[in-house]
């Protein structure tokens, strides 16, 4: 997409609402994944899942939670489509923050396996339902702001990670007063920002092309088909983009600690910092990725994503200091902040009556991010030494600063077209 500059518009207060109601779904997000994460050690004891022995046990869980998270991205998307997302986000915003509180009080397996299951589909309704709902308000903006909305992720996480770490000092043989605080609080907000959500009559819809006369039906069908599997190779395309984001953020969240304690022979509170560093650049660069967008345009912003994490990676892999290290890992959380959010926002205008479809289907790929990146990063770290942990992440973002342009560059632009202006005009104004 070409450099954009497109004058604000004046939009209602049902708009901002809205928006508001996206950033808390964004916010909700984080802020469940934390708790969940900083409530693990405490539900390994209650379950009796501690040390070695209860890793299998416990890696069946997790492995329930990614899958039900790559399945629910995956169907949710043309359920959004029918039914718009406003009827899709309440019960979705409502039930996901309620699915961990059985995890505290069961302890069959296969209880803990299905609800682990459930638990991840909902998320990944959640997942898609206020990305698409950001989409849309994108279409009503004008312009680029999707990536604020991610920033609320890392921002729910930092605050719920603070309220999980103490919940962990106090409670340390059982999971359920976290679980049960996170749940019944976020469910309710989830309820209330829900119905903020746009309904599908609000939704803008570009006006359908019509059919020249003298062309076939015939012809038009097998040019639809043809535009239908040239889309969805488009959307297989950003998905593996997204991918390689979600691959360098896990290869973060998992190895960084110990890549910076081991190659430096820090203490861990000084490698600690890795991830933290990471974080906090990440949120910076969404805070800043819309103002660039509409800038620079979603070509360079994607190729400069690509090259500054690329750098970091290398930075990270040459290290001769802590102090190097960690301006690598905040090099590289500024090089993926953006890659995701654009690649869901290019989905999104791609076809705008399936971008629920088109961003579920984005989203499925880059979660397998969350399966086979730890395993690609594992190899790697077994064959060649833990100092090269940066070389896959760099590899591939190297690859996104050269092949990212390419694709993006077949979304549309940010347009005022629709199908009616009249009839969205209501919630403009």
């Amino acid at each position: 997409m070409e450099k954009t500059k497109l004058p604000y518009r004046t939009v209602s207060n049902r708009l901002k609402w809205s928006r508001l109601a996206t950033f808390f779904g964004f916010f909700q997000l984080g802020a469940v994944i934390v708790m969940w994460s900083t409530s693990t050690t405490s539900l390994r004891f209650s379950l009796g899942w501690e040390g070695d022995d209860g890793d299998a046990s416990f890696g069946s869980l997790a492995f329930a939670l990614g899958l039900g998270f790559a399945i629910g991205c995956a169907v949710s998307g043309p359920l959004i489509d029918k039914w718009g997302c406003r009827n899709i986000a309440i019960p979705s915003l409502t039930v996901y923050p309620l699915m961990y509180i059985p995890l505290a009080f069961l302890d069959g397996m296969i209880g803990l396996l299905a609800f682990g299951l459930l638990a991840g589909t909902l998320r990944g309704f959640v997942d898609i339902v206020i990305n698409v709902n950001g989409v849309q308000l994108e279409r009503h903006y004008g312009r680029p702001i999707i990536s604020s909305f991610h920033a609320a992720y890392p921002a729910g996480g930092f605050l719920f990670g603070l309220v999980g770490s103490a919940f962990a000092r106090s409670f340390t043989e059982s999971a359920v007063v976290p679980f049960l605080a996170m749940g019944l609080t976020m469910s309710a907000l989830g309820y209330v920002f829900g119905r903020m959500y746009l309904r599908r009559d609000e939704e803008i819809v570009p006006a359908a092309h019509p059919v020249p006369a003298g062309v076939r039906k015939s012809e038009e069908h097998s040019k639809s088909n043809d535009a239908k599997y040239a889309g969805l190779a488009v959307m297989v395309g950003f998905g593996l983009l997204a991918f390689v984001s979600y691959l360098a953020e896990n290869a973060t969240y998992d190895w960084g600690q110990e890549f910076v304690r081991r190659t430096l022979d820090t203490t861990a509170g000084t490698a600690a910092l890795a991830v933290t560093v990471f974080s906090g650049s990440q949120f910076v660069g969404r805070m800043l990725g819309d103002k660039l967008t509409e800038r620079f345009g979603q070509k360079a912003v994607i190729c400069g994503s690509g090259v500054i994490g690329a750098l970091g990676a290398a930075c990270m892999m040459t290290a001769v200091s802590p102090v190097q290290a960690l301006l690598g890992f905040g090099l590289v959380g500024l090089g993926v902040s953006c890659i995701v959010p654009i690649m869901l926002s290019a989905a999104g205008r791609m076809d705008p009556q399936n971008s629920g479809r088109n961003i579920g289907l984005v989203n499925a790929v880059g979660v397998t991010g969350m399966f086979l990146g730890p395993a690609a990063i594992t190899t790697v770290v077994d064959r060649m030494g833990i100092e090269w942990m940066p070389l896959l992440p760099l590899v591939l973002l190297a690859l996104i600063a050269i092949a990212g342009p390419i694709l993006v560059r077949k979304a549309p632009r940010f347009t005022a077209t629709v199908q009616s202006e009249s009839a969205v005009e209501s919630i403009r104004s």
